[in-house]
């Protein structure tokens, strides 16, 4: 069988595909969404319609039209939509809680972000799951 991978993006790598089509996180996030499921809670998409229609970000990048912005959050609404019951606060950071918490609802195998402190706390926060779900005589 050849399960399809659950991905999470961060708002950086999704403002990056915006701002370039030619870029790697746009590949990812708009050529390459078929060989992957990707999480998307509310909340992740709404902050990244808020990145994306930030006044000071369209003024500054001439390529964040709103046609860009429209096609990018349609890719976004048609991923796998889920539902946080609970956003633990546990990043560094408060707003990776919210990827974070994607992440682990859905069972994503990988979040793509540049920010190493997320990626680092998923790896972490993978690894706690991973051995919760074992039985009390499997864990070590």
């Amino acid at each position: 069988m050849n399960e399809k991978l659950i991905v999470v993006l961060d708002t950086q790598v999704i403002l990056r595909a915006a701002l370039n089509r030619r870029s790697l996180p746009a590949k990812v996030l708009f050529e390459l969404g078929g060989l992957y499921f990707l999480a998307i809670s509310p909340q992740t998409y709404a902050e990244a319609k808020d990145v994306l229609n930030r006044p000071e970000l369209r003024a500054k990048f001439a390529s964040l039209t709103d046609e860009i912005v429209t096609a990018t959050l349609a890719v976004l609404s048609n991923g796998q939509q889920v539902n946080l019951e609970q956003i633990p606060s546990v990043a560094r950071d408060p707003k990776d809680n919210i990827f974070l918490a994607t992440a682990l609802e859905s069972k994503a195998q990988y979040i793509v972000s540049e920010d190493n402190d997320l990626l680092v706390f998923f790896n972490v926060l993978q690894s706690f799951a991973a051995n919760q779900e074992r039985s009390p005589d499997q864990q070590s």
